[in-house]
């Protein structure tokens, strides 16, 4: 049987609950839903955990339905990749490696301007180094750790060594890429992404549950307008980021050289 959900329990009035033991249930009882046997012989991986079957999920889903939206797989409108786990082997500069990044650095790059840490993935790693290259026409979202993180790659990282633990997502069109990355950040999106979380100590989901995300297929003027508004937004960053490059400049001109 279906128990109240956490969205029913914020909707009710709390203040005119005269039965002060029905109150304590309610606020102690874990929120829970109902899922089929067969829902769950059917799906992939035959998962056996709650969240899986977030009953968000499956609401978002008819949301858009009711729209007369088709829903497909992710995998149907990009390229999706996710590198394999290697040992890394550093390198003091570009001479012997190629600079890398992982989320932490991007994360870094967008507030500050520049990477947590300079470092550089040596060539002599075990590993085939075109599958870690990001490019400018890539969308990457974190797998690894926290989960759903989505980033576009600024022009002055193209080339760039990526870590293992971000899917490299490639649309093949590349005016899709905007709205891609737009609908990707969106709950719609990350409900799904998340829902496939898995791991002991470390949370991951994988290249091909990130793939199976279900993208709603807006009519076209949508999409464009959706994608320009988020290549905006890109630019915007990018340029933020220069100027915050510019402010760091003058801040190490001033200290090295005394104004």
């Amino acid at each position: 049987m279906d128990t109240m959900h956490k969205s029913d329990i914020a909707g009710q009035d709390l203040s005119v609950m005269s039965d002060h033991a029905g109150l304590i249930r309610l606020l102690t009882t874990p929120p829970g839903w109902g899922v089929s046997v067969h829902d769950i012989a059917t799906q992939p991986g035959k998962r056996m955990d709650a969240e899986h079957y977030d009953p968000v999920v499956r609401g978002n889903n008819m949301r858009l339905k009711a729209l007369g939206v088709t829903l497909v797989p992710l995998s149907d409108l990009a390229d999706v990749h996710l590198p394999g786990i290697f040992t890394r082997i550093w390198a003091q500069d570009t001479e012997y490696g190629v600079p890398y990044i992982n989320a932490t650095d991007l994360m870094s790059y967008f507030v500050f301007g520049v990477p947590a840490q300079e470092r550089y993935l040596s060539r002599a790693s075990n590993v085939k180094m075109n599958s870690l290259i990001i490019r400018k026409e890539m969308i990457l979202i974190t797998c690894s750790g926290t989960i759903g993180r989505v980033f576009d790659v600024p022009t002055a990282l193209d080339g760039w060594a990526g870590t293992h633990d971000m899917v490299r997502i490639i649309p093949h069109q590349p005016e899709l890429k905007g709205f891609l990355r737009a609908y990707l950040a969106s709950d719609f999106a990350q409900v799904q992404i998340l829902s496939h979380t898995h791991g002991g100590q470390i949370d991951h989901v994988t290249g091909d549950q990130v793939a199976s995300c279900l993208v709603p297929q807006f009519d076209a003027e949508s999409i464009l307008r959706i994608s320009k508004l988020a290549d905006q937004a890109d630019q915007m960053r990018s340029g933020s980021v220069l100027f915050m490059n510019d402010a760091l400049s003058e801040l190490s001109e001033i200290i090295d050289h005394g104004g």
